[in-house]
């Protein structure tokens, strides 16, 4: 039997193509390499850095103990802040204390001072003529050339009778070698006289100014009554300046 010679027609054959199959396969060779990369470095990691991990633990434990740091810090800077507040309102109170307790001391030294004026004025009362001038006091201030002066009349208590009148206050000194006398007007004041009234005493205060060249040697002091002598004293500067609060 002799072979047909002629070759047998092959059928095509037909592939079915689909494409979420194509998809998935590739998405799943991308995860594939994508994994492969991530074991690599990982390898890497741990072949090139063998301490990273503690690296890391020791960097974290630095960042805690830095974070730690700072909130004590603040902590200390608002305590700080308050002691400083209540160190300020301490001395403020401190100061406002001692202020007040001067204050005191000085009203305490002016009644005895008042008391002893008293006792001295009822027991000289009986040998004392009438009006008189008790005293006068000058007191430096804070400006050089300023004094507060203090003039003290009394009367008689046994009279018990209303005085009124004026008081004349003059400085008698020295201005560039000439000799000069200078009333409470030429000293600052508004008036020349001071009016006064009493019964048993009054004090008379107010503040002179005396020129940059002039160099006081005596005040004298003219009281001048509504009815009756007038009446006149002179004192030495030196004596009635009270150098204790210069």
């Amino acid at each position: 039997m002799i072979a047909d010679p002629s070759p047998v027609a092959r059928r095509p054959q037909l592939v079915e193509h689909d494409p979420v199959r194509a998809r998935r396969r590739t998405l799943v060779l991308a995860l594939a390499w994508i994994g492969s990369l991530a074991l690599l470095y990982l390898g890497l990691m741990h072949f090139a850095y063998p301490d990273v991990d503690r690296i890391r633990g020791e960097r974290d434990a630095a960042r805690s103990a830095l974070a730690d740091a700072e909130e004590r810090i603040a902590t200390l800077e608002a305590d700080n802040a308050r002691y400083m507040r209540g160190q300020q309102v301490a001395e403020r109170a401190a100061a406002e204390l001692q202020q007040a307790l001067g204050a005191r001391q000085d009203e305490i030294a002016a009644l005895r001072t008042d008391l002893g004026f008293y006792q001295r004025l009822m027991e000289g009362g009986s040998q004392q003529a009438g009006l008189t001038i008790h005293s006068l006091v000058l007191k430096p201030t804070e400006e050089p050339r300023a004094f507060h002066y203090t003039l003290t009349l009394s009367q008689n208590p046994s009279r018990n009778r209303q005085v009124k009148g004026t008081v004349e206050i003059s400085v008698a000194g020295s201005s560039s070698g000439n000799g000069k006398r200078l009333d409470l007007a030429e000293l600052g004041a508004e008036a020349r006289a001071l009016p006064f009234s009493l019964r048993y005493f009054q004090r008379l205060s107010g503040v002179i100014l005396l020129p940059g060249d002039f160099a006081p040697t005596t005040v004298a002091v003219k009281v001048m009554p509504g009815s009756g002598a007038q009446l006149s004293r002179e004192f030495t500067w030196g004596d009635v300046l009270d150098k204790e609060q210069g």
